[in-house]
């Protein structure tokens, strides 16, 4: 999927919650190298750059990029992919993903990858979500309603909020991960009004069209409005908490 399709920055400033949290959570000293993976608009980089580190971001997306360079400019911003970085080992002192090396094609590879680049006594923070609550669920519902109408099943990913997994899989690279839950909440004017200003979601954007040849987008839309109303925790508006885990991978 293209993420620089539609209008991700609206998700993006969203999440700049989490971001402020992850950096946080890193400690920076002035001075430090950080890496954020999957960059998007740069909420990390923004954060990272203001506590005196020296930030490279790598995105996939090239307009994601673009954005990011334009509110980071003092950061260098890379279009690339997690699975194939062009850094040397240890070359970072800190590492950041807010849910974006969760998409990595080849997971095994990327944590290799993350890890390499990590330098001794650094520190790497991956954010994934947690199963449940309204986003959840509208993506099922999005996701298996795609699956249905084009014949195509996602991707399997790998599971990067499981903590016995990413355990194992760290543990065999030689380092080890340690994990903190916490959550970010979402809100709008009224649930129709967050339905709407969500199809400009890279996600929404992608799947429109094979809803729309099966003729069930406005089907889907429906349920998707339903769960979103059955998770609402604001009746005069809309608010809905989603929660995330981040896990923190130290070399060994």
């Amino acid at each position: 999927m293209d993420w620089g399709q539609g209008r991700y920055e609206r998700a993006a400033a969203e999440l700049e919650p989490v971001a402020e949290h992850v950096i946080a959570r890193t400690a920076l000293a002035p001075g430090e190298r950080v890496l954020d993976l999957g960059c998007g608009t740069g909420n990390v980089a923004l954060l990272a750059a203001r506590a005196g580190a020296v930030v490279t971001g790598v995105d996939p997306a090239q307009r994601l990029v673009e954005v990011a360079r334009e509110r980071v400019p003092g950061a260098i911003f890379l279009v690339g992919s997690a699975e194939d970085l062009p850094f040397d080992a240890g070359a970072f002192d800190v590492v950041t993903s807010v849910f974006g090396v969760i998409f990595a094609a080849d997971a095994e590879v990327a944590l290799a990858e993350l890890v390499r680049v990590l330098a001794p006594g650094g520190r790497a923070l991956v954010t994934a979500w947690l199963p449940g609550g309204a986003l959840h669920r509208m993506i099922g519902i999005r996701g298996r309603a795609v699956a249905t109408a084009t014949g195509e099943q996602p991707p399997k990913r790998f599971a990067w909020q499981d903590c016995e997994a990413l355990s194992v899989a760290v543990g065999r690279l030689g380092a080890r991960v340690s994990f903190e839950d916490a959550e970010v909440t979402f809100a709008a004017d009224s649930t129709e009004a967050f339905l709407a200003a969500g199809r400009e979601h890279p996600r929404d954007v992608a799947a429109r069209p094979g809803l729309e040849r099966a003729g069930t987008l406005e089907a889907v839309e429906a349920d998707i409005l339903a769960a979103l109303r059955e998770h609402n925790d604001d009746p005069a508006a809309f608010r809905a908490t989603s929660r995330y885990r981040i896990a923190t991978i130290e070399p060994g």
